[in-house]
């Protein structure tokens, strides 16, 4: 079974994820490292070309290509938007809602050198207004909360994660 990391841009699902798979001896992907790989650009770049809609609806294409076998998949933050490309990564995954409070995010966000977003909705929203859009989607698709009240080590939150794969008979 695959574990599914979900959460705002900036939550450490990337960072979270690769230690993790380490960890559990698995094989890890992230989303946006496979968009590069598949398209030759990143994601920013692909977002500043599309624009929101049309970048979710491609990423969502794209994300049903990951084939993936008990495997730590990090997801970007706007994956769970779109049904089509959530549900193919939820088929035979446990997923998990990294969520930090918004006053962490702020601080972990940035933008690229070149001044673009890598976040949908960026362009036109705050980042507290994204944090209340897309809200409602990580709870519809996760199966646990990782509550992060405060900034931890790396290896503290993969202890924690571990402890919710247990708890839930996942590991």
């Amino acid at each position: 079974m695959n574990i599914l990391l979900l959460g705002m841009p900036g939550s450490g699902k990337t960072k979270i994820g690769k230690l993790l798979a380490r960890r559990l001896k698995r094989g890890f992907v992230d989303v946006d490292e496979f968009i590069k790989q598949e398209t030759g650009k990143d994601s920013a770049q692909h977002l500043q070309k599309l624009g929101d809609r049309e970048f979710l609806k491609f990423e969502a294409a794209l994300v049903q290509k990951i084939q993936a076998t008990d495997s730590v998949i990090a997801t970007s933050g706007s994956t769970p938007l779109v049904k089509a490309g959530i549900k193919h990564l939820k088929k035979n995954a446990f997923a998990i809602w990294i969520k930090p409070p918004l006053q962490i995010l702020k601080k972990r966000v940035k933008k690229r050198s070149d001044g673009t977003s890598r976040i949908v909705g960026m362009q036109s929203k705050t980042l507290a207004e994204i944090w209340e859009w897309r809200k409602k989607a990580y709870a519809e698709h996760s199966q646990a909360i990782l509550k992060i009240e405060a900034e931890s080590s790396k290896a503290e939150v993969v202890d924690q994660l571990i402890r919710i794969l247990d708890k839930n008979v996942i590991i």
